[in-house]
């Protein structure tokens, strides 16, 4: 069997392509025929120099980091390059043992690779790190007025409907971009799927081809065992992830202000000079390396993830389980089913301030907080479904089972 795994990045740059990039060495580890083929470098070390796994990399630029705007907005709705070294490559390998799985190309790679491949005859699976399948903003959410969409993507209502953080212009350009992967480039028609949790999938499913096949793997988390953090010891309250409108972090000021919490915002972003005009005794520390962020999470207490909007699988939220850091999130996103409310956590109404703070609460009382740690730890090294072992092997059976079809 041969696998082609697709990225827009040859780098690290966020939870896609963590996972894209550590399934390509992870296979390649276990001796399966690797192919990585990536638009946007550079190539990260870790790939470098590892037997089975070839990388390809274009050297563009993503949609947003161009200088050359018009060949942004080209490449962007359809990628004519990739297109066609992706057409060269493919012409080496045989549909009838070769898997291409699609992680991510809405970024650099666009929708042409997938319409070539399909043409050529060849067996593709997309994981669903996000929603960009069926929504042109690829959030189902509405920017402008942060709150969730409903509307049906690309109908008149989503069309005539101005929901980009931008303008209006750019929300056209997506739209365009959407008709074009769902009409050319085949997308979702020509595909079989991997969901990351049974939220996102549920948000999707009405969108997405019937007649093929969904498989739902979790996402690994590759992460140390170590003692449970004893948060009951601990005064700090966290939150971790980049400090945007939809990620709710003011919320989480407002709520720490009330009850002078001492609390941390790992991350950076727009909302930051907010959060510290709301409460000047929160600490923002922008974005940390990994070691930096262990340093910080010993002397944590508790995560807050008050995120607005539909995430997929938060990973976050799992690897500070690992740790004994239970978790406080908002109800009306992934992260709520990583959570035994009440056992390993607690949710709270989306953007309901006194429904956070009521939480919170709980977290305050030593006894009941370390119950919920040692809960969480245990649920999860319990859980083998998040161990890169038990991801790898079921990537490869759907990957049979897809050949087979």
């Amino acid at each position: 069997m041969k696998i082609i795994i697709l990225s827009d990045y040859a780098f690290i740059n966020g939870g896609n392509a963590q996972i894209a990039l550590n399934t390509a060495v992870a296979l390649a580890n276990r001796n399966y025929d690797v192919t990585l083929f990536t638009a946007v470098g550079p190539v990260a070390d870790f790939l470098k120099n590892i037997p089975n796994l070839k990388v390809i990399c274009l050297n563009q630029h993503d949609i947003l980091s161009d200088s050359n705007r018009i060949r942004a907005i080209i490449n962007g709705l359809w990628n004519f390059k990739s297109r066609s070294v992706f057409k060269s490559l493919l012409k080496n390998f045989d549909t009838k043992n070769t898997i291409i799985h699609i992680h991510s190309c809405s970024k650099a790679l666009s929708s042409s690779c997938l319409q070539i491949a399909s043409k050529m005859g060849f067996k593709m699976i997309y994981h669903l790190h996000d929603y960009g399948i069926a929504c042109p903003n690829m959030g189902f959410y509405n920017y402008r007025q942060q709150k969730i969409c409903r509307l049906n993507p690309l109908g008149m209502k989503c069309i005539m409907t101005n929901c980009d953080s931008r303008h209006y212009i750019h929300k056209v350009w997506r739209i365009i971009r959407q008709w074009i992967q769902k009409n050319i480039g085949g997308m979702p028609k020509n595909l079989n799927y991997i969901y990351i949790s049974h939220f996102s999938y549920s948000i999707l499913r009405p969108f997405l081809n019937n007649n093929n096949k969904a498989y739902y793997v979790s996402n690994p988390i590759n992460i140390e065992k170590k003692d449970r953090i004893e948060v009951e010891k601990n005064k700090e309250f966290i939150f971790i992830g980049r400090l945007v409108p939809e990620k709710n972090p003011i919320l989480l000021a407002k709520v720490a202000k009330k009850m002078k919490l001492s609390v941390t915002f790992i991350g950076s972003g727009p909302c930051e000079n907010e959060i510290k005009k709301i409460y000047s005794s929160a600490k923002v520390t922008g974005w940390l390396d990994k070691r930096e962020i262990e340093k910080i999470l010993e002397n944590v207490r508790c995560l807050i993830f008050p995120s607005n909007w539909y995430e997929c699988q938060p990973l976050v939220v799992l690897e500070c389980m690992a740790k004994g850091i239970p978790c406080v999130s908002s109800k009306n996103c992934a992260s709520s089913e990583s959570i035994i409310e009440g056992k390993t956590g607690l949710l709270f109404k989306n953007d309901d301030l006194e429904s956070l703070e009521n939480a919170i609460k709980v977290f305050l009382d030593d006894k009941k907080i370390s119950i919920m740690s040692n809960n969480a730890y245990n649920v999860f090294w319990n859980n083998d479904n998040y161990t890169i072992n038990s991801y790898i092997k079921n990537i490869v059976e759907i990957y049979k089972k897809c050949l087979i079809k």
